[in-house]
């Protein structure tokens, strides 16, 4: 197993993404830290993958408030003896998605950028104090094909990705030194996660009816032929990309995004 005693601490585990994530990590024998602000979701995973076999604990954790979350990596180190791997996934519903940016104040077009890189920025430096003491460790961030596609009004958020996108190389530069690597996962929309209940099935659902589409039309509709595999991302691919990348069989990847677009942007 890839990722066999490895401690792996996971925020937005309620979501799809990193439920599906800390699934993948569970099974490659990480023990899995599942952080978020929806105790009962988080809890009901949990009991799925220890019922599977794997090792997950559960803290309810606002990945927004920079104090809990680094009481809250100081906790899992200190049981834990470290942090190998952190893996931020939230997201929320941003209601300016969609809305072309003349329309927009800037207060909404702030609410993303702002939201994203304070999270990703607290809960990197958060377990990058800790795998710096060691000498080693993983930091994955997660970002969207929004961050190179202008086709489409995506109000900040996808300036907040290509923040996301270049906090992840910097801190890559002066992480790398002592021994952590940060590379950020950049896959493209997947309806797959809106039909598991995910905010994003709010998001979908406005730019569909801005398009004159029901939800189910735009959720359901084939890849245009500009995308070279003519389909969205998996949920399971992206995390198996994830379990990859925080293992050691990756240990020359640092300082990159990764393209997990089935090529809807290419590189």
């Amino acid at each position: 197993m890839s990722l066999n005693d490895k401690t792996a601490v996971i925020y937005g585990a309620a979501g799809a993404i990193g439920g599906e994530v800390a699934r993948t990590f569970a099974r490659e024998g990480a023990r899995v830290y599942l952080a978020g602000r929806t105790l009962a979701t988080l809890d009901t995973l949990a009991k799925e993958i220890n019922a599977a076999g794997g090792q997950a604990r559960t803290a309810e954790v606002d990945a927004l408030d920079h104090q809990a979350v680094v009481e809250h990596a100081d906790a899992v180190a200190g049981e834990a003896g470290g942090i190998d791997v952190s893996f931020n996934a939230i997201g929320f519903d941003h209601s300016e998605f969609g809305i072309p940016l003349v329309e927009l104040t800037y207060e909404a077009f702030a609410v993303p950028l702002v939201a994203y890189t304070r999270t990703h920025f607290i809960t990197a430096t958060a377990a990058a104090r800790h795998m710096t003491a060691r000498g080693s460790g993983v930091i994955l961030t997660l970002s969207s094909t929004a961050a190179r596609l202008t086709a489409y009004p995506s109000g900040g958020f996808g300036t907040a990705c290509a923040a996301v996108e270049r906090l992840s190389l910097q801190l890559a530069a002066e992480l790398g030194p002592q021994g952590v690597r940060v590379v950020c996962l950049r896959p493209a929309g997947m309806p797959e996660t809106a039909r598991r209940g995910s905010h994003s099935r709010e998001l979908w659902s406005r730019t569909a009816v801005r398009m004159g589409m029901t939800p189910e039309q735009m959720l359901d509709a084939p890849a245009p032929d500009s995308v070279p595999l003519r389909r969205a991302p998996r949920l399971a691919e992206v995390a198996e990309a994830a379990a990859f990348l925080a293992s050691d069989l990756a240990g020359a990847m640092t300082s990159t995004v990764v393209n997990l677009s089935c090529g809807e942007v290419a590189d």
